[in-house]
């Protein structure tokens, strides 16, 4: 037979279980909206928005050599983000 101290321990574990699990879903919501997700390697328009550079600029930057994470894929410029994102917090831009 269960008596009333069991029962409202049962309850209380399971209201303090349901609050944090809304905290962590919350805390995640959080970071997910304020951080945008990129894929690995992005191509010039998307590394102009991580960077701030216009499309032009990066293709000038990149030819002088001044872009970090540049490589040529199928004839296609492709940037590498994790690097993008290294250099603009080091000052390259944004």
């Amino acid at each position: 037979m269960l008596n009333a101290t069991t029962l409202l321990g049962s309850y209380m574990e399971e209201v303090i279980s349901n609050i944090v699990k809304q905290a962590v879903e919350e805390a995640f919501q959080r970071q997910a909206e304020e951080s945008p997700r990129y894929p690995e390697k992005v191509a010039v328009e998307m590394a102009s928005e991580i960077t701030g550079y216009s499309k032009n600029s990066l293709y000038q930057m990149h030819s002088r050599g001044q872009v970090p994470g540049a490589i040529k894929v199928g004839g296609k410029l492709m940037f590498d983000t994790a690097t993008l994102k290294q250099w603009v917090n080091e000052g390259g831009r944004r």
